[in-house]
Parts: C-alpha cells; sequence; structure tokens
C-alpha cells in the first residue's frame, strides 16, 4: 500500500477491523439495513475492492485529463449538488463502433462493469440493454450532494456508480414525487446507508433506484457495523455514474 502504516491507521484500517471484503461480490456487510423501512427490498448492493489498484489509477489518470480545464461550480439548477464539476465519459467503442479488446485500460474497466450491472435486470432487457455514457463527478473535498432521485424520463432501470480518492457514506431514504405511488414507506422515518470506500462498485435497482432517494452525508458522518461506529472522512470525491437507457414504450 501507498499509505503509511499511521495513515492507513486512520482512513482504512478502522473500518477494515469490522468490515470484511469481497472483492469478487457484494458484500452485505456495506449495506446497513437497521433502520430501513419494513418494506424495503434489499435492492441496493456495494461491491468492496470492485477495482484494484491499477484500474482505479487508470481511470483517474482518464477522468483528470478530460477535467483539467473545467472548473468547480457553485451550484446546479436543482440546488442538490454544489461545489463539483462533471463531465461525460465516453469510451473508444462508444464513439468508433469498435471492439473493447485492444481498448485502453480505463475502457475495459467501463465494460467490465456494465457487464456485471446486466445481472441486476431481467435476462430480457440485459440482451438488449443500451447504455448511456459515463457521467462523472469529481465533488471538492467541502462538495454537498442532496437527496435527489435520477430522472426517470433520461435513464432506465439501474443507477450504479464507482467512487475513487476517498470513501463516503450514501444514504437512501424513501422518497416522494410524481414518479412514486401511495406506498412509499416515507412516513416512517427509515433509512438505508451505503458504505463506499474508494475503489468500490454500489448499484441501485428496483426500489432503490425508483422509491428512494439518495445522498451523500457529510465528511466525519457515522457508520454503523455489528454494533459499532466507524468514522468515515470525505475528502474530494470522484465517482463514475452508470446508467441504462430508457427504453422507449412499444406503444409509444
Amino acid at each position: 500500500m501507498s499509505l503509511s502504516r499511521a495513515a492507513a491507521s486512520r482512513f482504512r484500517c478502522r473500518p477494515c477491523r469490522y468490515l470484511t471484503t469481497t472483492a469478487c461480490g457484494p458484500n452485505p456487510d456495506y449495506v446497513n439495513l437497521s433502520s430501513a423501512p419494513s418494506n424495503y427490498d434489499n435492492s441496493a448492493v456495494v461491491y468492496p475492492g470492485f477495482l484494484s489498484e491499477d484500474e482505479g489509477q487508470s481511470l483517474v489518470k482518464e477522468v483528470s485529463k478530460r477535467m483539467k480545464r473545467r472548473r468547480f461550480e457553485d451550484g446546479h439548477w436543482d440546488s442538490v449538488i454544489s461545489k463539483y464539476r462533471e463531465i461525460e465519459l465516453a469510451t473508444p467503442h462508444e464513439v468508433d463502433n469498435e471492439s473493447t479488446i485492444d481498448a485502453p485500460q480505463y475502457a475495459q474497466t467501463i465494460q467490465r462493469t456494465r457487464d456485471i450491472l446486466k445481472s441486476y435486470v431481467s435476462p430480457q432487457l440485459a440482451n438488449h440493454m443500451k447504455w448511456l455514457p459515463c457521467h462523472v463527478i469529481d465533488l471538492s473535498k467541502n462538495g454537498r450532494l442532496d437527496a435527489h432521485v435520477d430522472s426517470v424520463k433520461f435513464s432506465g432501470e439501474i443507477v450504479a456508480g464507482i467512487s475513487l480518492l476517498s470513501d463516503s457514506i450514501m444514504r437512501l431514504r424513501p422518497a416522494k414525487g410524481e414518479w412514486i405511488d401511495d406506498t412509499s414507506d416515507e412516513s416512517s422515518g427509515g433509512y438505508v446507508d451505503l458504505y463506499l470506500p474508494k475503489l468500490s462498485l454500489y448499484c441501485l435497482y428496483g426500489m432503490s433506484r425508483f422509491h428512494y432517494s439518495h445522498e451523500l452525508l457529510p465528511s466525519d458522518s457515522v457508520y454503523q457495523i455489528h454494533g459499532r461506529d466507524v468514522q468515515v472522512t470525505r475528502g474530494r470525491r470522484l465517482s463514475i455514474i452508470f446508467r441504462d437507457a430508457l427504453v422507449a414504450s412499444k406503444d409509444a
């Protein structure tokens, strides 16, 4: 590891004492259901250690090249996010319709991620699934991402993300709006927390995608696991967001 032993103890080792890592699959320890509403359907997963250090560095390098002329924005028109910058990250395969076999490492990582995410939709949809270009958000150390539901008018069944540069906690809450039916358990005040260490992948589908908002908790918030509190310090955070394209209705 590149961190000193002291730095690792501050930022990495405390969570690792209580959280087991399973790089090959989702780990339920990273989804805290202790305060979940009674009707929650376990439709959020976290893959800790999803990327290798080399894969993570390749993504950071590619994103940094494309971001270098972008300035951090104080806010967005919908007031959901502040102190951030963003780009779309299209792969060479998406641009040129060429094979990904000889694609750069970052593009291979994106394709591998999409292949795994297909397992969270029906086989029929997976066979015809189209992806939007990845959306990259660079959130400053003092940035904020408030509760929101990603648009259902422009994207489909999945919202997923790779976390880079720092750890964070994502909170899911029952949402209400025109896309929500009356079965929402909003009045319960329940929530679900996801612990997102750097190099991890999360995926929201089903109820978590459509019926729950998601937000990032402030730095030094606490993630609870097995009766213990883990303080999570969030610095600058890069996230690579994956969304599938909305499938047009045959009746449209």
